[in-house]
C-alpha cells in the first residue's frame, strides 16, 4: 500500500497565494496551478498579464536573484524572505527553501502558516522525514492556530510516519473540516481512508491499473463538462488538463492547454508537457488530474473558474475520467 502521508503536503497555503500572484507576472499556477506564491507552502497575487507559458527554471532563478537581493539590502523584508522560500520550492530546492523559511519565521514567529510551510519544505529535505525539528515546528504551528489546515495535515502525516493511525486520522478529520478547497479535501479525505484501512475500518482500496503492462510514463483520459455548465461559458475560453504529485507538492509535472469547443476531449498528459525541468511525470508513481476553465487564459485560479479532479491514479493509468463541475467562489 503506498504511504499516502504526503499527500497532505498538497495543502493550498495563504502564502502561496501571493507568489504566484507575483509569479503571474512573471504557472502555472506553481500550481497550474500553483499555490507569497501559491502553493501548499505559501502566499500571493499581482497584476494578470496574457496566458503565459510555465515558469521556466530561468524565471524562477531570476525571481530568488531578486528576492536573495532585496534580503540583502534589508534582511527585514518579509515579502523579500517569503518569495525567495518559495521561489526556491519551485525548484525543488528545499533545503534552501528551509533556510529562507526559518528567517521568515524568525521575522514572523507568530504566523502558523509561516511556520507549517517551514515544517514542510524542512521534512522535504530531511528526505520526507517528519521526525525531529519538523515535528517540532508542526506542534507549534498548531499551538499557535489549532485549525491550521496545512499544520492539521502535516500533523496526520507525521502521526502516520509513526505508525499511530488513530492520530493520523484524528488530525486528518480534523483538517477536513478546517478547508473548503476542493482539492486539499480530495486529498485529506484519500489520506483518511488509508489511514482507516490501517485501524481495520474500511476495505483497503485499489487504484486503477495502466491498461498495458510495461513502462507507460503517461496518463490519459477523457475530459468532460457538467451540461449545465456549457451554456455559461465562451467557446475560446481556455481549458486547462494538468497532473500534479498525489503527495509532496502541488506544482503540476504536465499541463496541455485546450479550449471549451473542444469539450469533451480526450487526452494524454507524459514528459512533452512538462511544466518546469526536473518536474517530469515520469518521474512520479501515482498524480492526480485536475483540469480548470480560465475565461481569460489566466493559469491562476480565481473565483469563478470552473475546474475537476480525479482521484490519486497511478502514472500509467488510461481511461481516467474527469469531469469539470465545480465553480469555483
Amino acid at each position: 500500500m503506498r504511504d499516502p502521508s504526503w499527500r497532505s503536503f498538497v495543502v493550498t497555503a495563504i502564502c502561496g497565494a501571493v507568489l504566484l500572484g507575483v509569479v503571474a507576472l512573471a504557472w502555472v499556477f506553481r500550481d497550474v496551478l500553483l499555490p507569497h506564491a501559491a502553493s501548499l507552502h505559501t502566499d500571493v497575487h499581482a497584476p494578470r498579464p496574457p496566458a503565459r507559458a510555465a515558469l521556466s527554471d530561468e524565471q524562477l532563478a531570476r525571481m530568488v536573484s531578486g528576492a536573495e537581493d532585496r534580503t540583502r539590502r534589508d534582511p527585514r523584508d518579509v515579502e523579500a524572505w517569503a518569495l525567495l522560500a518559495h521561489s526556491l520550492e519551485m525548484l525543488g530546492k528545499f533545503a534552501e527553501a528551509s533556510h529562507a523559511y526559518e528567517r521568515l519565521v524568525a521575522l514572523r514567529p507568530n504566523d502558523a502558516q509561516a511556520v507549517a510551510d517551514y515544517a514542510d519544505a524542512l521534512a522535504v529535505a530531511n528526505g520526507r522525514r517528519f521526525a525531529g525539528r519538523p515535528a517540532e515546528l508542526i506542534e507549534r504551528a498548531l499551538a499557535l492556530d489549532a485549525r491550521n489546515p496545512k499544520a492539521l495535515a502535516l500533523a496526520g502525516s507525521a502521526a502516520y510516519e509513526r505508525g499511530d493511525w488513530r492520530q493520523a486520522a484524528q488530525h486528518w478529520s480534523r483538517a477536513l473540516d478546517a478547508t473548503s478547497d476542493p482539492a486539499f479535501r480530495a486529498d485529506l479525505a484519500a489520506s483518511l481512508k488509508q489511514a482507516r484501512v490501517q485501524l481495520g475500518e474500511e476495505p483497503a482500496a485499489t487504484l486503477p491499473a495502466p491498461k498495458a503492462v510495461g513502462t507507460a510514463r503517461t496518463v490519459s483520459g477523457r475530459l468532460l463538462i457538467a451540461d449545465d455548465l456549457v451554456p455559461t461559458l465562451p467557446p475560446e475560453a481556455t481549458v486547462f488538463v494538468f497532473a500534479r504529485p498525489a503527495d509532496g507538492s502541488r506544482m503540476p509535472v504536465a499541463l496541455i492547454k485546450r479550449q471549451v469547443r473542444d469539450l469533451p476531449f480526450s487526452f494524454t498528459l507524459d514528459d512533452a508537457s512538462s511544466l518546469v525541468p526536473g518536474a517530469r511525470l515520469s518521474q512520479q508513481t501515482t498524480v492526480v488530474v485536475g483540469a480548470r476553465v480560465s475565461r481569460d487564459g489566466d493559469v491562476l485560479p480565481k473565483p469563478g473558474d470552473l475546474e475537476g479532479w480525479s482521484a490519486p491514479v497511478p502514472v500509467g493509468a488510461s481511461g481516467v475520467r474527469l469531469e469539470i463541475s465545480q465553480r469555483l467562489k
